[in-house]
């Protein structure tokens, strides 16, 4: 019967760690369970992992079987070295392979003295217990560099790229130009050619102080954490200079059910034979120039923001259980997306997330909030999007700007996509109300649907479908509840 305590002979060793090894939950057990690598593994771990799959038990003891009784024995403490990703062994039949000194000195051991015979054991010794050990299978495995984005509920999808190369550089001001004033925006930025990057979006209103912080953080090597309100850009403005400045993107969507192997990669079997993947983090660390964004980190639990806090460092390595040491490429930098700058659900909008350890928090040494654009920007970013009058984008995001500020509207998301949505709809045909009714009032609680419905009066849809349609505005009653939202009589 199978115990942690069952001696492993050493012939069996390597076929029965490999087939261990390649279980899908093994990582997460050594891993998160054990606080170490696979490669310094115990034979006792081994098998009380195994003892907790019944079909494991079954291919060990079939495995153990086998094995020759006058082998030399593992016991369950032992074997501590680390050790590459092994193979399965391969199976050598009844044929007799052992070498010793006796078999290696048999032509020659009556010329020989006890001690000249006594020194040549000492000396080949180490030879005979390499040469004694089961043959393996070597797969070597070649793969192309790829880039993987992963959301959340989603399979990884991969696909063929060539490596980035720094190009050239530039300034913020040339990539955005304006006449402001400001440093910063004459620092240099290099462009990076020869890989794919995320499309630019055209429409795109950039803020350019904020274009330039996370910019001069990338030339610099550094990591950034942008946090704020939901819907408020934190993704997109990663996403959006990456593809500016040529740069390689991956985004990895954190859950609470992210998994460690998911991460970092496992063991698997190709074609009958034990190997290592690399999982999609591991593989965007080896892309040069790779802007890596990290997703509603604080969604993940515990154990996978420790991975970050190793990777996140000024080293940013990790050794993976094979015994490799992974160092991220040329220029790979690491961003944030979160919207309670590590602290968890303080009060209340953002169920779920755990409170980072602050040894993470510190690995992104610039934290930028990333709030809602002015009125006046959002309505320009609105207009782009949807080819609508400028007065009509203005009368929706002077609204929305003050909906934002009221009391009974904390916590209530209404983002830009919902106003491009809201303006597209009323373009297609529908009235105002109808378009305010599918597209935002009707995703909130009751009690704040009524505030809101209550701010876009029948006055106020009015107006905006004239503006929209290039229509005379009506006249707005000064005592209408639209005119006293924003302390006004008209628009």
């Amino acid at each position: 019967m199978l115990t942690t305590q069952t001696q492993i002979p050493t012939i069996a060793r390597g076929k029965i760690r490999s087939i261990v090894k390649a279980h899908k939950d093994w990582l997460s057990f050594i891993v998160g369970t054990k606080g170490k690598t696979s490669a310094s593994a115990l034979n006792s771990e081994i098998l009380e992992f195994a003892l907790m799959h019944p079909a494991l038990v079954t291919q060990i003891e079939a495995i153990l079987g086998q094995a020759p009784h006058n082998t030399p024995m593992d016991g369950p403490e032992t074997m501590m070295e680390e050790e590459a990703p092994e193979a399965p062994v391969m199976d050598l039949g009844d044929q007799d392979l052992t070498f010793d000194l006796d078999n290696v000195l048999a032509g020659v051991a009556p010329f020989l003295g006890s001690m000249v015979r006594d020194e040549l054991g000492k000396a080949l010794g180490p030879v005979f217990n390499a040469a004694n050990k089961p043959a393996v299978e070597v797969e070597r495995i070649v793969e192309v560099e790829r880039i993987v984005e992963v959301a959340p509920g989603e399979a990884p999808r991969v696909a063929a790229t060539p490596k980035a190369r720094r190009d050239k550089k530039v300034t913020t001001r040339t990539l955005f130009p304006t006449k402001a004033h400001g440093d910063y925006l004459d620092k240099p930025v290099t462009l990076w050619a020869g890989a794919a990057s995320p499309p630019v979006d055209p429409f795109y209103v950039v803020d350019r102080e904020q274009a330039a912080t996370l910019l001069t953080a990338w030339e610099r090597g550094t990591n950034a954490w942008l946090t704020g309100p939901a819907a408020a850009g934190k993704s997109t403005l990663p996403m959006y200079l990456a593809g500016v400045t040529g740069r390689p993107f991956c985004r990895i969507g954190l859950t609470r059910q992210t998994d460690i192997q998911d991460l970092i990669g496992g063991m698997a079997l190709r074609n009958g034979v034990t190997v290592w993947e690399d999982g999609i983090l591991i593989k965007a660390m080896k892309q040069p120039g790779m802007v890596i964004l990290l997703d509603e980190l604080t969604f993940a639990p515990a154990g996978v923001q420790a991975i970050f806090q190793q990777v996140c460092d000024d080293h940013k390595m990790y050794e993976l259980p094979t015994g490799e040491r992974v160092k991220c490429a040329d220029g790979v930098v690491f961003v944030v997306a979160d919207n309670t700058a590590g602290s968890g659900d303080e009060g209340g909008l953002y169920a779920g997330t755990n409170v980072s350890n602050v040894a993470l928090v510190t690995r992104f040494k610039r934290m930028m909030l990333i709030d809602y654009l002015p009125a006046a920007r959002e309505a320009e970013a609105l207009a782009n999007h949807t080819a609508c009058p400028l007065t009509a984008a203005r009368h929706l995001a002077d609204f929305v700007a003050q909906a934002r500020r009221q009391p009974a509207l904390q916590g209530v998301v209404i983002s830009l996509r919902q106003m491009i949505g809201f303006t597209q709809m009323v373009q297609d045909g529908f009235s105002s109300k109808a378009a305010f009714n599918v597209t935002i009032s009707s995703r909130m609680p009751a009690t704040e649907r009524a505030t809101i419905e209550g701010m876009a009066d029948l006055a106020w849809n009015q107006n905006f479908e004239a503006l929209v349609n290039d229509k005379p505005v009506p006249a707005t009653p000064s005592n209408s509840p639209a005119a006293k939202a924003f302390g006004d009589e008209t628009f």
